[in-house]
């Protein structure tokens, strides 16, 4: 067979719908359907070609666009076989990697008790799984939007909706496989179509739908051992089988899987079911409603004799209907599902562990800077200074004569030129903005000269007076061994603080 491999980011949200249902909550598929690298080489080459070529290449099966699974690293995932399952209490694995011990293949066996009757075992359905047993979720990104009513302008009443989507940001790998007799020429024209920037899914003439693809160079699933008369395969994308009256079905068999006189053994099959409808951009309208067997699906099968390498070839190209949109991929007797405890490989995928450098963004350092404990202490510290101050005022109105409901003291536009300063600037340059802008600080913005902080209060029991703007300066000093951050900080939560108060009526 012919086989390139295609490594998918993807730079937008991409939506790409489970079903066509349009109530109830919007679900997208954990992947990128090879439906969707079909339609977009189609659009791009269908118009440049014979009738022949394109029924070669986008209707025959001879050419087949394979799903994009998520990498890990350099290495794709698989979707998880439906016949591992693991205790009901326990979690699988250590930060996303799946260990021996904790995963049972029922292929080979029931789950151990070792003593606990109360065990149950859970199967293992989501996600994708990888040679070195890194268990991968795809991301998915959630937006609620409404319909506008073009007559007003406006969102159009009882017309909420949300879309599901892969977010942005992930990479994906597909293969795109041909018959060994595909032409050559033709070939490599779609898989020029499909490099460089394509879109994707639904919504593309809004925020949704961009992706970049580039070639790669990707494993290809190994067969196992294709000696003995006991075959597994592993469905690597959805199956869509049709029985001896070409109608689609459920139910695997020798016809069906082109495998004369093998028999299923249902014991050790485990397999689940969707049905959905495929949008078809060009005609604009829904395709015939499909009837599927769910990718990660196991069948168990028992030959009348070994597997011949012609049989094992035509089982590897796919099988079943809808081949060319990347439906039929399996994989014949899996290495990964030949043991009760399935074996990882150690140290596959060292260098795709390596954490990827830090980028320079002045939003990811100012981040980083909000945490830790500087912010706390300088708020604590701000509400100890906000209550301070809150009795001196109150102890200047009452030795002033002042009644309660007369403004008295600084008011809330003067205690926004703090905030606004400590916005603007931190540590010395800020404390000098406050308090001694200017050659004799007459350009400060608290200054004893000013309304509201020229009031004078009563200190030390009585026996000292001295004007609110002094008193402030005292409490906000900015020593040269001190935080920058931390003091800007301080000043705009204690002006934060005064003005709530100065609302309240408090001071």
């Amino acid at each position: 067979m012919k086989q390139r491999s295609l490594n998918i980011e993807l730079i937008d949200d991409c939506v790409f719908s489970a079903h066509a249902a349009t109530q109830g909550g919007h679900e997208s598929l954990d992947r990128i359907p090879g439906a969707t690298l079909l339609g977009v080489a189609a659009s791009r080459l269908y118009a440049q070609l014979s009738r022949q070529q394109a029924w070669l290449a986008f209707h025959s099966g001879k050419l087949r666009f394979g799903d994009g699974l998520p990498l890990a690293g350099d290495q794709p995932g698989y979707p998880m076989p439906l016949s591992w399952h693991q205790r009901k209490s326990e979690q699988p694995g250590q930060g996303g990697r799946l260990t021996t011990g904790a995963v049972f293949n029922f292929l080979h066996g029931s789950m151990p008790l070792q003593g606990d009757r109360e065990a149950q075992p859970k199967q293992l359905r989501a996600g994708y799984i990888h040679a070195d047993g890194r268990w991968t979720m795809p991301k998915h990104a959630l937006r609620l939007k409404t319909a506008i009513d073009p007559g007003t302008g406006r969102a159009a009443e009882a017309q909420l909706f949300g879309y599901d989507s892969l977010a942005r940001g992930q990479r994906f790998a597909a293969c795109i496989e041909a018959d060994a007799d595909f032409d050559h020429g033709l070939f490599d024209r779609v898989i020029a179509a499909l490099n460089g920037e394509i879109l994707l899914g639904r919504s593309r003439s809004a925020e949704y739908g961009r992706a970049r693809t580039r070639p790669a160079e990707l494993p290809a699933p190994v067969p196992g051992s294709l000696a003995g008369t006991r075959l597994t395969l592993w469905l690597l994308a959805d199956l869509a089988l049709a029985d001896a009256c070409g109608q689609t079905t459920l139910t695997p068999d020798a016809d069906s899987l082109s495998l004369p006189g093998a028999v299923v053994d249902w014991s050790q099959t485990y397999l689940r079911s969707r049905r959905y409808s495929p949008w078809n951009a060009a005609r604009r309208g829904y395709d015939c409603e499909r009837l599927v067997l769910s990718a990660g699906g196991v069948i168990s099968l028992d030959l009348p004799a070994p597997l011949t390498r012609a049989q094992a070839a035509r089982l590897h190209a796919g099988i079943g209907l809808c081949r060319e949109a990347g439906l039929g991929r399996l994989w014949i007797n899996p290495p990964l599902l030949e043991s009760f405890n399935p074996g990882f490989a150690e140290g596959a995928t060292d260098a795709c562990r390596q954490e990827a450098a830090k980028p320079t963004d002045p939003l990811i350092a100012w981040l980083e800077g909000q945490q830790g404990e500087w912010k706390v202490e300088a708020e604590d510290r701000a509400e100890a200074l906000a209550d301070a101050y809150r009795k001196a005022v109150e102890s200047a109105r009452r030795y002033a004569g002042v009644g309660q409901g007369v403004p008295f003291g600084p008011s809330k536009s003067q205690w926004g030129r703090i905030l606004e300063a400590a916005r603007m600037q931190s540590g010395q340059l800020l404390f000098s903005a406050l308090f001694t802008a200017g050659n004799s600080g007459n350009d400060a913005i608290v200054k004893d000269s000013a309304d509201g902080w020229s009031i004078e209060m009563l200190l030390n029991q009585g026996a000292q007076w001295q004007k609110l703007s002094q008193w402030l300066r005292g409490q906000l000093s900015f020593q040269a061994n001190s935080d920058a951050r931390a003091y800007a900080h301080l000043i705009r939560q204690l002006a934060h603080r005064v003005r709530d108060d100065i609302d309240k009526r408090r001071v």
